[in-house]
């Protein structure tokens, strides 16, 4: 198990990421773009998101399949923080690592396929020199229902990759949001991609903020 730390805003479709090189005493590396190809499972009544979890399959650049179950979601101040669980798997059987948690929520024969998203990611790097402190990925979400476009959205992420909390790291991660904010990035928000792509689909969520 992790502890997943991160900072995300909506920006609009003309946002531009910003150089992020210097900002905080942080050095920048652009990785390029990513594509992702994310599935959601939960129940017809959404027992899994209203349990406070979220269980999706995903593929990067078409390799290999990853399951991800994630749960425990509070903020702290304006982090996201979360527990994740991965295991490597196939896209029609959930893991028994995982389906284990899920039995103790709902059962695992009414789980089955309720979102589909493609993200296209663009991924900088944010190191300290020794190591990486960060990934900023600007997302461009496409929901789909079967073949059909549904919605889209787009938004940023600073997620923490260096261990350790405390004012100091508060401190680098407000220089880089505040970054983000200047290059016109919104407040910063706790609504996850699952809760967006379920209320574009015409579920109703509610205040529900799982990912």
């Amino acid at each position: 198990m992790a502890t997943e730390r991160e900072f995300k805003s909506d920006v609009a479709e003309t946002f531009v990421l910003p150089d992020l090189d210097g900002v905080a005493g942080l050095r920048a590396s652009d990785r390029g773009v990513r594509r992702l190809d994310a599935v959601y499972w939960d129940t017809d009544e959404l027992r899994l998101m209203h349990s406070g979890f979220g269980l999706r399959h995903r593929t990067t650049d078409g390799g290999a399949v990853v399951w991800t179950l994630k749960g425990g979601t509070h903020r702290e101040g304006d982090a996201v923080v979360r527990d994740e669980f991965e295991v490597p798997g196939t896209a029609d059987v959930i893991p028994a690592e995982l389906a284990a948690r899920v039995a103790a929520v709902t059962a695992i024969a009414d789980v089955h396929p309720v979102a589909h998203l493609h993200t296209a990611r663009h991924v900088v790097d944010l190191d300290d020199g020794e190591r990486r402190w960060a990934e900023v990925a600007d997302d461009t979400v496409s929901v789909l229902r079967g073949d059909r476009l549904v919605h889209t959205f787009r938004e940023v992420e600073v997620e923490l990759t260096a261990a350790g909390e405390g004012t100091a790291q508060d401190a680098r991660a407000a220089q880089v949001l505040a970054a983000l904010r200047e290059a016109g990035a919104g407040q910063p928000s706790s609504s996850s991609k699952y809760v967006r792509a379920l209320r574009a689909l015409g579920y109703d969520v509610g205040a529900a903020a799982a990912d």
